[in-house]
């Protein structure tokens, strides 16, 4: 008796699973939490300090590409190389959004990136025989560029004052300096979103851990500036850095504060786009390893769907879970300043709750702490496991009810 198979379509082969619908939500909530995070980043970590740009200062050392590109197009140096425009740039302005602001600077750098992840991918597949003629001709065309103004320019004062040694041309070989320059300023910015996309769409564990890396690395920094001896000896650099208070909650009934719902928006968003990208990869690589009769078997093709579908949902409920038990962690410290106002009624939950360290990092690190411990004590109380079972069974049957009707 033959075995049951599944229609082609439906198959777990890696061509038809790339076409899936859960892969491609997967593979699109990375890339919209992903360029949501690059533009929650540039509002909260790009502006400089305000009096640093009064006092004509155009360039500090913010999480912003476009100022960095001005202080290269006002260097004298750079206005002699031979692929430099009218403005000293090698870059063209209209590609680096370098003559606008806020999201205008970001859309063609952000389509660039788009393209550049797809000659990424083509790269990939092609042989080895067409990378390594790729690897050698761009590495070509560099030297050449070092090279040919070098030679000519040498060989024409030759002509003029005879033969000598070329030190005033030597300039003429770091040329390509000033485009690696210009690539480091609008790399700063969109290096992790290329890497991301490669990341998503190509199927790179290292790439998105590179980029998660990154970001995490350019939040480190500010978290660091955030502390008054590291702010006080960085101030003539121009950065404008976090306030050390968290503030007070106002939003949302009093859960959270303006800065830290910023900070939690960027905390969620970095989990998203890493866990969306990491479930992709993860559930193509068991596919991938399914012997080739097991991919069109109807029992492995329903476990495969069952496991995706879940995780889709998983990921929804489950971020949004985070975002509001972390809200909680941190206002955790005033709630319980109110239970002990109400059960005592006295003035030391007021002077403890207006204290300046509760709104500072360390204080809601505390408050979070506080939370961790509350929840694992509560474990004696609340069965949490049960808990969590009924709410998946509950979605389960729901969703076995749906599949019927």
């Amino acid at each position: 008796m033959a075995m049951e198979t599944v229609p082609p379509s439906q198959t777990l082969h890696l061509p038809r699973l790339r076409r899936r619908w859960q892969i491609l939500f997967l593979q699109v909530i990375a890339t919209v939490a992903l360029l949501a995070l690059l533009f929650r980043m540039t509002e909260v970590y790009g502006p400089c300090d305000d009096g640093f740009l009064e006092d004509g200062n155009n360039w500090c050392p913010s999480y912003e590409h476009t100022r960095g590109l001005m202080w290269v197009n006002e260097q004298p140096s750079f206005q002699d190389n031979a692929l430099s425009g009218a403005d000293g740039l090698i870059l063209p302005r209209e590609l680096v959004g370098i003559d606008s602001t806020g999201f205008a600077s970001q859309v063609v750098p952000l389509t660039m990136c788009f393209l550049l992840a797809g000659l990424w991918m083509f790269y990939q597949t092609r042989g080895e025989k067409v990378k390594l003629w790729t690897r050698r001709g761009c590495t070509g065309a560099v030297v050449l560029w070092a090279l040919v103004p070098f030679i000519l320019d040498w060989f024409d004062e030759i002509g003029v004052i005879g033969f000598h040694i070329p030190l005033q041309h030597l300039g003429s070989l770091f040329q390509p300096l000033q485009l690696a320059i210009e690539l480091f300023f609008v790399g700063i910015v969109f290096a992790p979103i290329l890497a991301g996309l490669i990341g998503i769409w190509s199927l790179s564990r290292r790439a998105l851990t590179w980029a998660v890396g990154f970001f995490l690395m350019i939040i480190g920094v500010h978290a660091l500036l955030t502390f008054q001896g590291i702010t006080d000896s960085v101030a003539g650099i121009g950065l404008k850095p976090l306030p050390a208070q968290i503030g007070e909650a106002t939003l949302y009934g009093g859960l959270i504060s303006p800065l830290a719902l910023d900070l939690l928006g960027i905390a969620i968003l970095i989990l998203l786009f890493h866990e969306a990208g990491n479930a992709v990869i993860g559930h193509l690589e068991y596919a991938v390893m399914l012997p080739d009769a097991s991919k069109s078997d109807p029992e492995y093709v329903r476990q495969f769907n069952n496991v995706v579908n879940s995780h889709v949902l998983h990921t929804v409920s489950i971020i949004g879970g985070v975002a509001l038990t972390t809200a909680l962690a941190l206002e955790f410290d005033t709630l319980m300043l109110d239970i002990v106002a109400v059960m005592e009624g006295g003035q030391w939950s007021g002077q403890v709750s207006e204290s300046l360290e509760l709104q500072l990092t360390y204080g809601k690190v505390i408050s979070a702490g506080l939370f961790l411990l509350a929840v694992a004590g509560m474990r004696y109380v609340v069965p949490w496991q049960r808990v969590s079972g009924l709410i998946e069974a509950g979605i389960a049957s729901l969703r076995g009810t749906r599949s019927e009707s």
